[in-house]
Order: structure tokens, then C-alpha cells, then sequence
């Protein structure tokens, strides 16, 4: 008896230590074996794929990402990803397999950006991720339940995974996905173009891929200088073209395609998915700069469609991606993003206790089913300590939870005034110039490339320009917990036909810093309709109103709400002509336009934001 005593705590040692094990290179080729293939699709092509698989020789689930960016290290090697976002996955001996997408890096075929779901069943990514699944049941030692994540694009074909039907595929992990690139996504945001981004990004990613390669494409043209100055010298679509040493397809298919047309809609998942059979969970970033708007999509059109399945959401204060590296931050160093102080609990939180869970449970059936959405509010923390993100997380039932929300509308006043009070007079206004050769820079620091810390970034000194304006709240006495998407709605006129309007909601600190919470764009040209553009009349008083994307923030006693509105964010967001044009990206630099901006805050013409408020 004692020795049987003896063998079980050496098996829960073993368990522990096998728990807690770091995985190392030297770990990994005790434990897994490699193994490089080529997949092959209903359409004769074949598919470059990595398999690790664990040689305890049992049966095990398997997790699948499918990416655009490779599989890295070719031959001998184990990926880093192993010991990082699969590290739950590695210690838990799943098999664990990344394949590059067709047309992309040893992948045969031709690739496609956000490739449309096919209309009429010819091979797409759909298919793809079935046919892929269909092998690697066959041909690997599993338990016959698969799992597939991916974070940004790969969190795009996350999306797309979801559709094929296949009955192994029993949980998909969308995070951070790439989802509508006119909307809200990378490209665009309202049909403002996010040129620091893509213009960086599409020099390498846009280039053709003339064969088969393991090797990343090189960039055409390298930006190595300050990005303010470097873009303002190429403050135009022409002069950005100009210096590219090779014409980039997708480059040249976004300047011919404006506006909301059927391009950008049927690249867009959204409407395909209902009747979706595996489990889903939607992971998103509060301060995401790239894909926040296409997690928020993805997780309501799931819910949506599919009110019945199990559809989960969790919702953090992250970077993009930011959510997946368990080893950062290390111990007694605090996440931080420009001055704001995030804690240093969350990232493990969510590899541990809720990622790893999810797919434990539907692929293995171990634990207790996931919560259906679960957040985990920011604050605008000052140092460390100020703030544990783990002790405010909530747990509901769907996401934004209006049973617990009450909506609270908040006016720009006179004076640079926030209030609840809706104005009285007749003739409040505040006016600004835009001029684009002088644009509102988008971060207080210089930077080679744009910085994601922008998000949560200290706004002081746009208040300082006089091409910003400013309204702020008083002190709050209690504390304001804003969940869910705010509503902006502005009164608005030019002296010119067009222009952008980017509205900030920002949180004033005690000792003066204003974080950023949330800003977002939207040009005047699609007040009314996002594909069928119209003249604004100058002088003409107009609405202007969108949705942001949603945010999980808490205003803590002692600070303010500050609400700020300016038509440029450079080099962030393309400079408009400011002045209407059928496609403003063929319009050159000599012929934009200052406009005057005037925000009304009147009677009968208010200019406001409305905020969901949770109720306790």
C-alpha cells in the first residue's frame, strides 16, 4: 500500500513539475517529433505544413494555425511559438501544426489578401482548412478533435475555419482578426486610410511572390527616418507610389477602390457566419491598434447568427496580440504602454486560465465550460501597483451587457465644457483650421515606425494646438464604468467640401496625464452612406455621427473625461484633399485645401458622445 501511496505522489510531482516545465529547444526534442509535409488540396495543389508531434505515443487533440508569414525554422529547429503562445499547448503534449496559407512562402498556388469565401464551391481558404483537417486526422496519432487559433491574419483564416464543416474541428480561437479592411481593420477606418501602417506593411507583404521560397519578401523601399517628416515630405498617394521600385499589386486595388464597394464587402466574413458548428472564442485587445474593430465584429456576428451555439468573447487591456506571450511581462516588470500602467497579471491570466481552458474543454472534455464573455477593464493607472487587472475581471452573458448598462450622453459645451447638460443658447460654437501641410501629429514621440503605445498615449500635446478642441468634465467623485461602444454625434460645418473628423475620449489623470481610451475617424464624405459618398455644402450646418469601437474602462474618483475633435492624425491616417473628389487618392498635394471646422454646440444643433455606463 505504501508503495502504491509512494507511486501516485511521484505521478503528482511528476504532473507539477511537468505543469511549470520551461520549454526549451532541448525540450521540445525530447518530447516532439518534426515533421515537414505538403498537404495536398482538392485542387491539386499542396499546402506547406510543420507537424510536432509529441512521442509519448498516445493520442492527443490537435491545434492547427494557419498564417501568410511562415513557418519558420525550415529543416532542423522547432519554432519559438512552442515555448511561447503554445506553451500550454506544448506542455500538455497537443500535436501542434502551422501551415502556410496557398500561394504563400513553400505553399504552392497563387495567394490572395483577405481571399473571399467562394460563391460557387471552387477551392478557397474554407476548403482549404477541410482538406487539411481531412490529412491530418488521417495521418497523425489524435484523438480525433482539432482546434485552430491564429492572432491577426491568422486570426482572419481562424474566421474562415469556422465555416468548413469539418466534424474533427471542435473549437476555433479567432484573435485580433483581420476582418473588414474599409471598416475598421488595418487599411482603413471609415474610409480613412491607416497609411503609416499599411504603406510599411504592403512594402514587403504586397510584393509578388515570383516562386516557391523560404524566405520573408524584402521591402521595396526603406523608411529609416522619423515617420512625421518622411511622410509630410510624401504627403500624397502619388508621391507614395512614385518612389516604390515595384508596382504592388493590392497597393494599386486599394487606390482604385475608395469607398464601400463590392471589393471590400465580399472580403469581409462577417455575413458568412451563421449555423457554425464548433465552439468559437473571440479574443480582442482594448488597445489594439491594428484589429480591435475586427474582433468586436466577429464576436457580435457570431452571436448574433448563432444564438445558440457556444459562442465566447474575452475582452482585455492588450496590445494587438499582446495577450499571448506568457513569458513577458516578466516578474516585477509591469506592462506598460507609454505612461499607463496595465498590472502584470493579465497575459498569464489569459494563456492559463482561459485560452488553454477553452480548447481543454471542447477538444478533451477536462474542466468546467467557459464563461460566455468575460472583461477585463483598464483604468489609467499611474504606477505600479495602482492597478490589478485580474481582480476587476466580469463575467456575462453577452457582450455589450445592456441589461447592465444605462447609456449617459455627455455634451460638448461652451468653454471647453463636458457635461450631462444638454445646451440652451442658440449661436455656441468653436472653430478650427485644418491645414494639411501642418497636421496633428498622431503620438508625442518620434518614431521610425508607428508606435502602438499611441493607444493608451498621453494627449497633452494635441491640447496645446490650436487645430484640436478640447472639452472637459469635472472631477468625478465616484467611479464611471464605461462598457460597450460609444456613440458620437457632431454638428458640424466647412468652409470647404470635405474633411475628416476624429473624436478622442480620453482619461485625465490627477497628476495631469491624459490617456487616451479611445479615438476614431470618420470622413465627412460617408456621413450619410459608406459607399455612396456625397459633397458636404460648406457652410452648411451637417450631422456627422458613427459607432467607435468598444471599450472596458473605468474613470476612477479624481480624474475627468476629456472629449477632443481635430480632422488630422498624421502620419497615422492619410491627409484628405479636404475638398470632395470621386477617388481622393488620385488628387495631388498641390491642390488639397485648409478648411474651417465648426463644431455647434446649440439648442437645436448639439454636439455630443454617449457613453454605456455600468449600473451597480
Amino acid at each position: 500500500m505504501k508503495k502504491i501511496l509512494s507511486f501516485s505522489l511521484f505521478l503528482i510531482l511528476l504532473s507539477l513539475v511537468s505543469f511549470g516545465q520551461e520549454i526549451t529547444q532541448e525540450w521540445l526534442r525530447r518530447n516532439y517529433s518534426k515533421k515537414e509535409v505538403m498537404i495536398p488540396m482538392r485542387d491539386g495543389i499542396s499546402l506547406s505544413t510543420v507537424i510536432y508531434e509529441p512521442l509519448d505515443g498516445k493520442e492527443h487533440p490537435i491545434i492547427l494555425s494557419r498564417t501568410p508569414y511562415g513557418i519558420a525554422p525550415y529543416g532542423e529547429g522547432y519554432m519559438g511559438n512552442l515555448s511561447r503562445e503554445m506553451s500550454e499547448f506544448s506542455r500538455n503534449r497537443y500535436i501542434i501544426v502551422y501551415q502556410s496559407v496557398r500561394g504563400t512562402f513553400l505553399s504552392e498556388g497563387e495567394f490572395m489578401n483577405i481571399r473571399p469565401v467562394s460563391k460557387d464551391g471552387s477551392p478557397d481558404e474554407v476548403t482549404d482548412t477541410y482538406d487539411t483537417i481531412e490529412y491530418l486526422v488521417k495521418n497523425t496519432d489524435n484523438n480525433g478533435s482539432v482546434g485552430i487559433k491564429g492572432v491577426s491574419y491568422p486570426g482572419f483564416y481562424s474566421t474562415l475555419a469556422s465555416l468548413c464543416g469539418h466534424p474533427a474541428l471542435k473549437a476555433v480561437s479567432p484573435q485580433a482578426p483581420v476582418t473588414d479592411w474599409w471598416k475598421g481593420d488595418d487599411v482603413h477606418h471609415n474610409g480613412v486610410f491607416m497609411v503609416a501602417d499599411m504603406y510599411s506593411f504592403g512594402l514587403s507583404f504586397f510584393r509578388r511572390r515570383e516562386a516557391p521560397t523560404t524566405n520573408w519578401r524584402s521591402p521595396v523601399l526603406s523608411i529609416d527616418d522619423n515617420i512625421y517628416p518622411w511622410y509630410l515630405a510624401h504627403p500624397d498617394f502619388i508621391s507614395l507610389t512614385e518612389p516604390l521600385s515595384e508596382r504592388l499589386p493590392f497597393w494599386d486595388e486599394i487606390l482604385t477602390h475608395p469607398d464601400y464597394d463590392s471589393f471590400w464587402e465580399e472580403r469581409s466574413p462577417l455575413r458568412h457566419l451563421s449555423d457554425v458548428k464548433p465552439a468559437i472564442l473571440v479574443v480582442g485587445g482594448e488597445f489594439d491598434a491594428e484589429d480591435c474593430w475586427g474582433a468586436l465584429a466577429t464576436y457580435k456576428a457570431y452571436a448574433s447568427l448563432n444564438p445558440r451555439s457556444n459562442i465566447h468573447f474575452i475582452f482585455g487591456p492588450w496590445p494587438h496580440g499582446g495577450w499571448r506571450e506568457v513569458n513577458y511581462p516578466r516578474e516585477g516588470i509591469p506592462f506598460t504602454m507609454d505612461g499607463s500602467f496595465f498590472g502584470d497579471g493579465a497575459i498569464r491570466y489569459f494563456v492559463e486560465d482561459v485560452e488553454y481552458p477553452f480548447f481543454a474543454y471542447y477538444l478533451e472534455g477536462k474542466g468546467e465550460k467557459p464563461s460566455a464573455v468575460e472583461v477585463i477593464p483598464s483604468v489609467a493607472a499611474g504606477s505600479v501597483g495602482d492597478y490589478d487587472p485580474v481582480s476587476l475581471s466580469k463575467k456575462y452573458s453577452s457582450w455589450p451587457p445592456r441589461d447592465a448598462t444605462t447609456t449617459l450622453r455627455m455634451y460638448l459645451g461652451e468653454s471647453g465644457t463636458l457635461s450631462e447638460t444638454a445646451p440652451s443658447g442658440r449661436s455656441s460654437s468653436d472653430k478650427y483650421v485644418s491645414d494639411p501641410s501642418d497636421p496633428v501629429p498622431y503620438y508625442h514621440k518620434d518614431s521610425r515606425s508607428r508606435d502602438r503605445d499611441y493607444m493608451a498615449g498621453d494627449q497633452r500635446f494635441a491640447s496645446l494646438r490650436s487645430d484640436v478642441l478640447c472639452y472637459t468634465g469635472d472631477v468625478l467623485t465616484d467611479t464611471l464604468k464605461v462598457e460597450g461602444p460609444l456613440k458620437v454625434h457632431l454638428k458640424v460645418s466647412l468652409s470647404t467640401s470635405d474633411a475628416d473628423f476624429i473624436v478622442k475620449l480620453i482619461d485625465v489623470r490627477p497628476d495631469g496625464y491624459q490617456m487616451l481610451v479611445r479615438m476614431e475617424a470618420m470622413r465627412g464624405r460617408y456621413r450619410k452612406s459608406l459607399s455612396k459618398p456625397s459633397p458636404m455644402k460648406p457652410g452648411k450646418k451637417e450631422t456627422v455621427e458613427w459607432e467607435m469601437p468598444d471599450v472596458a474602462h473605468y474613470f476612477l474618483p479624481g480624474h475627468r473625461l476629456m472629449v477632443q475633435v481635430q480632422s488630422t492624425c498624421f502620419p497615422l491616417m492619410a491627409l484628405s484633399p479636404q475638398f470632395f473628389q470621386k477617388n481622393p487618392y488620385t488628387v495631388p498635394f498641390s491642390q488639397y485645401r485648409k478648411t474651417d471646422v465648426v463644431i455647434y454646440h446649440q439648442k437645436k444643433a448639439a454636439s455630443w458622445m454617449e457613453l454605456p455606463v455600468v449600473q451597480e
